[in-house]
């Protein structure tokens, strides 16, 4: 056998062995339907459709939806794992959050947040800058209208579009649970807030520090932001800074 007839045999042989790891995957056999139901029911959560306490009862699930129980039981599961539903005697149930719950999905936000200005920070030129204010914008007519339900609704899509910008996937999707477990609290600030306007000005401090560069305002404005719901939400005084 010639060289070159060796070294096609080489490369042949060594494409065979990195195939042969691909070779224990499974085949799909069919599509991820209980992916499908999870992402169904968390819109559902956060348009506020599915009130805390709810019972996911199986068998309505599978003929609203027009599947078997077999994705929706996996649905659920993948669900409870996130922490948005839980177990109980008689079934699973949307999860009623405790005020130490708020505190903690929103010590996460800040984090999540904190972490997304300092991506939009360091690559500005990549932002776009016009999303968030016209977001801001749509908050700001939302809290002169006294609309709390539409003011609550634009303050969620803010930060959905600021976190957005760091241009982070695995972000986004960390954020994504936050947002829906945020959901479940503005349930809760609905009755705690009596009047939106004073949101817009603290997100209007978080996007004019972020468009300054000035990472110790940012900080300072998200924290305080935070710390106002924690608030208005568990009525426990905060230790954050102004």
């Amino acid at each position: 056998m010639s060289g070159t007839g060796v070294e096609s045999s080489t490369r042949l042989g060594m494409r065979s062995t990195q195939v042969t790891g691909l070779e224990q995957l499974e085949p799909i056999s069919r599509a991820p339907t209980a992916l499908i139901i999870a992402r169904r029911i968390r819109d559902a959560m956060l348009a506020g459709a599915l009130s805390p306490g709810t019972r996911m009862v199986e068998t309505r699930l599978a003929e609203q939806l027009g599947v078997s129980r077999a994705p929706i039981r996996e649905a659920l599961q993948r669900l409870i794992q996130e922490g948005l539903m839980e177990n109980r005697r008689r079934g699973v149930y949307i999860r009623e959050l405790t005020n130490e719950d708020v505190v903690d999905v929103y010590f996460a936000r800040t984090a999540c947040e904190t972490a997304a200005a300092e991506a939009i920070m360091q690559a500005p030129h990549r932002v776009q800058w016009e999303v968030l204010e016209s977001a801001l914008s749509s908050l700001e007519r939302a809290a002169r209208s006294s609309d709390l339900r539409s003011t609550l609704e634009a303050d969620r899509y803010f930060h959905e579009k600021l976190v957005e910008a760091a241009d982070s996937p695995r972000l986004s999707r960390m954020f994504g649970t936050l947002l829906v477990e945020t959901a479940v609290c503005i349930r809760r600030l609905e009755g705690a807030y009596d009047g939106g306007s004073h949101l817009a000005d603290e997100h209007r401090r978080i996007l004019v520090a972020l468009r300054s560069g000035d990472r110790a305002e940012v900080a300072l404005a998200i924290t305080a932001h935070m710390d106002d719901a924690i608030e208005h939400l568990t009525g426990v005084p905060t230790m954050g800074v102004e």
